[in-house]
């Protein structure tokens, strides 16, 4: 169980790197009724995350990948497919999230926000003003894109394979869910606590986004992509 929270460690990392996730909450947190549309918007990420993983877990415990000490033959392939996307995601993410980010980080109402993100839900186009309702689905649209979809498929395998105890299993997935929500959940929380006096640390935090997260991001998915590449050479050879 020890060896799998640190496979999960660098996964956990990559969805916590979702640069959209956080910029998007900034812009939610600094509009009108920021606590209750934040806490909406937290909500979303948490369910999307949570329910991805779980059916990853159900889908490949149910699949027994292991028969004894045998490998499936689809499991590193898995691994393998996984750690291309991700790859893949970092050089694409190294090119553009800086583009993206700084369009995101200079909306100011939910139109302008999918205007900057066209992957978001057709939900928000549109839309006068925040509510918790649309902050909801909002935290579930960012949230599934391929990037974080495949790393959560990722985490699901190596929870699946780590143990066959249903008590381990879930604690590893709450601990999964727990880290790849913290980005989100401390501002949110910061600003339960302080209300309007957030606002300068949160301008602070897009300022801070836009100059690193774009090559943050990369370089993590990056490095869970080779981690899960040498996991699919190591089975096969």
């Amino acid at each position: 169980m020890v060896g799998a929270v640190w496979q999960l460690l660098p996964v956990a990392l990559g969805v916590m790197a979702s640069p959209l996730a956080v910029l998007g909450l900034v812009g939610i947190l600094l509009s009108s009724h920021a606590r209750r549309n934040g806490t909406a918007y937290l909500l979303g990420w948490v369910i999307a995350t949570t329910a991805l993983l779980a059916a990853g877990v159900a889908l490949f415990a149910a699949a027994d990948a292991v028969d004894g000490r045998q490998v499936a033959a689809w499991v590193p392939i898995t691994h393998a497919v996984i750690g291309a996307v991700c790859v893949l995601g970092a050089v694409w993410i190294f090119a553009r999230a800086r583009g993206v980010a700084a369009r995101v980080a200079a909306a100011r109402t939910p139109a302008e926000l999918a205007a900057a993100a066209p992957q978001l839900p057709g939900l928000v186009r549109g839309v006068a003003q925040f509510t918790p309702v649309r902050s909801l689905f909002l935290g579930l649209g960012i949230f599934m894109n391929p990037m974080n979809i495949s790393l959560v498929v990722a985490a699901a395998l190596e929870i699946a394979h780590a143990t066959a105890l249903t008590w381990e299993r879930t604690s590893l997935g709450v601990g999964f869910v727990v880290a790849a929500a913290a980005p989100v959940a401390i501002p949110v929380l910061i600003v339960l606590v302080r209300g309007k006096r957030a606002d300068p640390m949160l301008r602070g935090l897009r300022a801070w986004m836009l100059k690193h997260n774009g090559s943050l991001s990369a370089g993590i998915l990056m490095l869970v992509g080779i981690l899960q590449l040498i996991k699919a050479l190591q089975i096969w050879f």
